[in-house]
C-alpha cells in the first residue's frame, strides 16, 4: 500500500496574505466587543485555531462562548471572502499534491485550520476535491491530536484500517515533527515556512527538504 499524505497548509501549501487575515480578525473582535490581545511576540507558527484563540480569550470567564461565536463569524467571512489573491501559492507543493493524487496516493490534510477554513483555503488555492479526509484544529488544542483525528477520518472515507506508520506528514513546523513523532507516522519537513533546515533537522524528521519540488523523486523516497 502506498503511503497516506498528509498535508499541512499554512507554510506548507500556501500562506494567507496578512493584511486580509488581521483585517477580518481585528473586524470580529470589535463585533464581539472583545479588546485585541497582546500577543507579545509569541509564535502560532503550527498551532490549533481552537488553540490559539482559547489563549487569547483565556481573560474572559466565559470564552467557551466568546470562542463559538467567533468562530462562526470567521468562518463565514473566510468561505465568503477568501479568493485566490487573498493567498500566496507554493507552487511546488501545490503540483506535488496533484501529482500524487494522480499516482494513486492518499492525500489529507493534518493542519490546525478549522475544518472549514482549512477547505477554503486549499479551494483558493485551486485544489478543490484533491483532499478527501483530514485532521483539523477545530476541536483540539494540542495539535498532536490531530493525526489520530486525521486517521479515524480516513477510516470513515475509504475503509481499511492503516497503521500509524502508513502516514507521512508534510509540514514546515517543528510541531508538525511532533505531532508525527506522537502519532507514529513518517514526516517530511519542508522549509518555505518560518524554520531553516537546521531548526527542523533538530527535531529529527525522516526527510528535510528546501520546498516540494520534484515530487516524482520525493515521493519514491517515501
Amino acid at each position: 500500500m502506498k503511503p497516506i499524505l498528509l498535508y499541512d497548509i499554512d507554510g506548507t501549501l500556501l500562506n494567507v496574505r496578512r493584511e486580509f487575515l488581521h483585517t477580518i480578525i481585528d473586524e470580529h473582535l470589535t463585533e464581539l466587543q472583545i479588546e485585541k490581545p497582546k500577543v507579545d511576540g509569541r509564535s502560532f507558527a503550527g498551532r490549533t485555531d481552537r488553540g490559539i484563540f482559547m489563549e487569547l480569550l483565556a481573560q474572559y470567564p466565559n470564552r467557551e462562548n466568546l470562542f463559538k461565536r467567533f468562530r462562526a463569524l470567521y468562518v463565514k467571512s473566510m468561505q465568503e471572502q477568501l479568493t485566490s489573491d487573498k493567498i500566496l501559492r507554493f507552487d511546488e507543493a501545490i503540483e506535488s499534491a496533484r501529482i500524487a493524487k494522480q499516482k494513486g496516493y492518499r492525500v489529507g490534510l493534518c493542519t490546525g485550520n478549522f475544518e472549514e477554513v482549512a477547505y477554503a483555503k486549499v479551494k483558493a488555492a485551486g485544489l478543490d476535491g484533491v483532499f478527501t479526509f483530514g485532521g483539523f484544529g477545530g476541536q483540539h488544542e494540542n495539535r498532536n491530536d490531530l493525526p489520530q483525528s486525521a486517521d479515524q477520518n480516513y477510516r470513515a472515507a475509504h475503509g481499511g484500517k492503516p497503521s500509524p506508520d502508513q502516514y507521512v506528514i508534510i509540514g514546515d513546523t517543528p510541531n508538525d515533527i511532533r505531532c508525527a513523532k506522537y502519532f507514529g507516522a513518517k514526516v517530511v519537513a519542508v522549509t518555505t515556512g518560518g524554520f531553516s533546515r537546521k531548526e527542523l533537522e533538530d527535531h529529527q524528521p525522516d526527510f528535510v527538504f528546501k520546498d516540494l519540488s520534484n515530487p516524482h523523486s520525493w515521493l519514491e523516497k517515501l
